[in-house]
């Protein structure tokens, strides 16, 4: 499956953002994950259920049932599985002597987030979940923003090289400013305990999408050192973020007001060629600013909404493509392929694994 020699591209034994908080209810919901269809509720004690979405007597989906209690009832015959996924009532008989019972996954809510577990149960660790304190989630100095969701026609890799090689910013995304400086721009990769990390560093002039984001007060002349950070936590979670300024000219200290804005990028593969995109903002500045809020979240729906029209334009004609003409890389791909490296070793441990 491109770009792997694997079936499949998709890991399994990951945490997989499921869904915002915000979107879960005692109104069940349905969204495909790694292929397999997922129904999601509240219990009555607000924690998440996640079930296998469809009834396994005439297969209706079990989002067009309802919830009673802490269970779920399918809204063609009636029968009732317990949040534990075993069927407790079959209304057109008395007794229930199925010995079936629902596929229940583990799914983790940690703030504005719900994550899902779609792999195998005995690697299943709640503390592989990406690490909130590396982008600020939830401390006390950093604000959370812009939750939006797309639902992408292509494979998740295609989505994981885009945000691994920003040259695209200054065609894709060509209505932000400083995005030219994304064209050459020197790079570093590093392994931290928590991240494969990249770091870009050049120069950046001041331009009016700083005005938007850090205000007038933090205009400056010339050009300033900037850096811009990318960290992949896995296949699932993808963080890039705004320059941030190291150094002003003629300036030994630099702006509070210039802090950092930190963009996250949840990838969920769907199937082997669609995904769940989602996208939430952090800022350690500007706390509370709901004219900022809006500014970020409009700014993130365009920028994504060209990523998304871009990697589904590819995916269209991929595997036919593929098979017409080799890939050819370019220096500006290394951290793609680095990470390639890392997603195609993944595969083949589980693959491994699988076969032992």
């Amino acid at each position: 499956m491109y770009p792997f020699k694997s079936e499949s591209s998709m890991v399994r034994n990951r945490w997989y953002m499921a869904a915002f908080s915000s979107e879960l209810s005692r109104e069940p919901i349905e969204r495909t994950f790694l292929n397999k269809p997922v129904v999601m509720y509240r219990r009555e004690d607000g924690t998440p259920v996640a079930m296998f979405g469809l009834c396994p007597h005439r297969h209706l989906p079990l989002a067009k049932g309802r919830v009673e209690g802490d269970a779920i009832v399918c809204g063609y015959h009636g029968f009732k599985f317990s949040d534990e996924g075993k069927c407790v009532d079959v209304p057109s008989q008395d007794t229930v002597d199925l010995k079936f019972c629902q596929p229940v996954y583990p799914i983790e809510e940690r703030g504005p987030i719900c994550w899902i577990w779609m792999g195998d149960l005995d690697k299943c660790d709640a503390d592989l979940i990406p690490p909130y304190q590396d982008f600020g989630l939830g401390e006390p100095d950093w604000h959370y923003s812009s939750e939006n969701y797309f639902h992408l026609e292509g494979r998740s890799q295609l989505l994981v090289d885009n945000l691994m090689d920003l040259t695209h910013l200054p065609y894709v995304h060509y209505h932000l400013g400083g995005g030219e400086s994304m064209k050459k721009t020197p790079m570093e990769s590093e392994e931290r305990e928590l991240s494969f990390r990249v770091v870009r560093r050049d120069k950046v002039a001041w331009n009016p999408f700083f005005v938007q984001i850090f205000g007038e007060d933090a205009a400056f002349d010339g050009l300033a050192d900037f850096e811009v950070v990318t960290d992949f936590y896995g296949p699932e979670l993808i963080r890039t973020g705004l320059p941030i300024i190291t150094k002003l000219e003629g300036r030994d200290d630099v702006p509070k007001e210039l802090g950092s804005l930190l963009i996250l990028h949840g990838i969920t593969p769907e199937t082997e060629t669609s995904t769940h995109y989602f996208g939430f903002s952090t800022r350690n500045f500007r706390q509370g600013d709901e004219v900022l809020d809006q500014f970020q979240y409009e700014s993130e729906l365009t920028v994504r909404k060209q990523d998304v029209d871009v990697i589904s334009a590819v995916e269209a004609r991929l595997e036919t493509h593929a098979q017409l003409e080799n890939e050819i890389s370019v220096l500006a791909d290394r951290p793609a392929f680095q990470v390639r490296r890392k997603i195609a070793a993944m595969l083949r441990e589980e693959q491994a694994a699988n076969v032992d």
